[in-house]
């Protein structure tokens, strides 16, 4: 396992779980719902955060440590 190969696979997994909680959040918003700034502000740093942590626990799944 080297270091890009690591970085790789982070990277992918986190570009997937932003994706996936992105989408959502645009979802809501084709729903009519969460068009205040406060609430964007807050979903949008709800997305980036739990797409870091989405990230990590895709990894340690893959990596059948969790």
């Amino acid at each position: 396992e080297t270091f890009m190969g690591k970085f790789f696979i982070i990277s992918l997994c986190w570009s997937f779980s932003f994706q996936i909680l992105n989408e959502i959040r645009h979802l809501a918003w084709d729903l009519g719902y969460g068009f205040d700034l406060k609430v964007s502000r807050i979903t949008g740093i709800a997305t980036i955060l739990g797409s870091f942590v989405l990230a990590i626990l895709f990894y340690f799944i893959g990596k059948n440590i969790i």
